[in-house]
């Protein structure tokens, strides 16, 4: 699997807008669809199945957006190894950070086999089916991603 840097806003629309994905993203209050900023870091796989997007929070620090259609569920730890190792590679990002909504387990469970780990919480902060959700704040250092044995190799 091979992870690039990418400005084809509409692949990674096509990815973020599948029927099976944005349900899972967007929150009660999102548009009905999402739309591409030129903000941020869109790593995107060959088979334009899977992107993520890394949003400057300082210096030395990223958070995190994950999206895969349903031919990529699977080979999401792949991908995110691959998309975490092309950010502590290419950037100066030291620290990633990502937030999920408690009811998202699927999300949990992959950023966790990546290797994050929880951090915190944030409580009743995602609107989803008009009920509030706590969302879980995962991290992983540059350092914790290289002596984990994080680093994919083709």
């Amino acid at each position: 699997m091979i992870v690039s840097l990418t400005r084809d806003m509409q692949a990674v629309s096509k990815i973020m807008n599948h029927p099976k994905v944005y349900r899972w993203l967007g929150d009660d209050c999102s548009p009905l669809m999402y739309e591409p900023e030129d903000k941020g870091i869109y790593l995107i796989d060959d088979t334009k199945s899977g992107v993520v997007r890394l949003d400057h929070i300082n210096g030395i620090c990223c958070q995190v957006h994950i999206a895969l259609t349903p031919n990529m569920w699977g080979k999401g730890i792949e991908f995110g190894k691959r998309c975490i190792e092309w950010a502590i590679t290419n950037t100066r990002y030291i620290k990633a950070i990502v937030m999920i909504p408690t009811y998202n387990r699927l999300t949990i469970s992959l950023v966790k086999k990546c290797g994050f780990t929880q951090e915190g919480l944030i409580r009743k902060s995602f609107l989803k089916d008009w009920k509030l959700y706590d969302q879980v704040i995962f991290g992983i250092t540059k350092r914790e991603f290289q002596e984990g044995g994080w680093l994919c190799h083709p």
